[in-house]
Formats: structure tokens, C-alpha cells, sequence
């Protein structure tokens, strides 16, 4: 009887120093996709005419989604809690169809010049009652979560 409950608590150890050493497996994957996570930030691309910005693609990380096209005119926009940065818009196509797009704040990170000239660009190209060409990126259940990754004034 000794010996049964010997290998038994033997068992229970076995399996006990195997899921700390899953969990701990676990936590190291996170942690290195928190830190190699970082080389997937969107790296935006700025097109310039007559030192302006003239539009602007690469704004989305988003991958595997569907990417779409439209224009339309932009009716409302909303900034983050901070009020600093544009959070996303909402546009009218011709038909009077309306969309919420998101609008990725990953430049944040990016060096300080290119922080200051996304932000400015889609705040002067993305203001209420501006004709514009957009590329968004749906994402989630049929395709219906958008994301804007270009942006051009018409």
C-alpha cells in the first residue's frame, strides 16, 4: 500500500513540474512576440507635392484582411481619450452610405518626425466635409470592421 501511494504522489509531481514548465514555455512565447511584435509595426509612407503631404498609405497592420476602396466625404471624426490623436472617421459615399473606419495610432511609436508628420497630414486631410479616396482594410466577420491603410484628398 506504501508503494502505491509513493508512485502516486510521484505522479502528481511529475505532472505538476511538467505544467510549470508548459506555463513557463508559454510565457516566454509571449514575451518574445511582445518584443518581435514590434518589427510589425505599419511603417506609413508619405507622398509630397509642393512640400505638402499629398496622401499617405501603409497605415494598417492589419494583415489577412480584405482590402476595399472608396470615396466619399468625411462627415465626423473622433480623437482618443487624450484628444490628440485621430481615432477614426466616418465617411458618406455618394450614395449617402455611410462607414466607420478605424484609424490605427501605430505611427505613435514610430521616431518623433514621422509621429508629427501622420498626425498632422490626417488631421488636415481627414477633416469634416473633405472629399477623399481611401483604401481600408476589412477585417472580422465579413470583412465589416475597417481600417484605414491609405488616405488621398479629391
Amino acid at each position: 500500500m506504501r508503494s502505491q501511494t509513493s508512485e502516486i504522489a510521484g505522479d502528481r509531481i511529475l505532472r505538476s513540474v511538467v505544467a510549470d514548465a508548459f506555463a513557463t514555455a508559454l510565457i516566454v512565447l509571449a514575451i518574445l512576440l511582445l518584443v518581435l511584435g514590434g518589427a510589425a509595426l505599419a511603417r506609413p509612407k508619405l507622398t509630397y507635392a509642393a512640400g505638402k503631404v499629398v496622401g499617405m498609405s501603409n497605415l494598417s497592420t492589419d494583415e489577412g484582411c480584405l482590402p476595399a476602396t472608396m470615396t466619399g466625404r468625411v462627415v465626423k471624426r473622433e480623437f482618443g481619450r487624450d484628444g490628440l490623436y485621430l481615432q477614426s472617421v466616418v465617411v458618406e459615399e455618394k450614395s449617402g452610405q455611410r462607414s466607420f473606419i478605424n484609424v490605427e495610432d501605430g505611427y505613435r511609436n514610430l521616431d518623433a518626425a514621422t509621429n508629427g508628420a501622420v498626425k498632422h497630414a490626417l488631421e488636415t486631410i481627414l477633416t469634416a466635409g473633405q472629399k477623399v479616396s481611401l483604401r481600408v482594410l476589412g477585417c472580422g466577420a465579413a470583412a465589416r470592421q475597417l481600417t484605414l491603410d491609405a488616405v488621398r484628398p479629391i
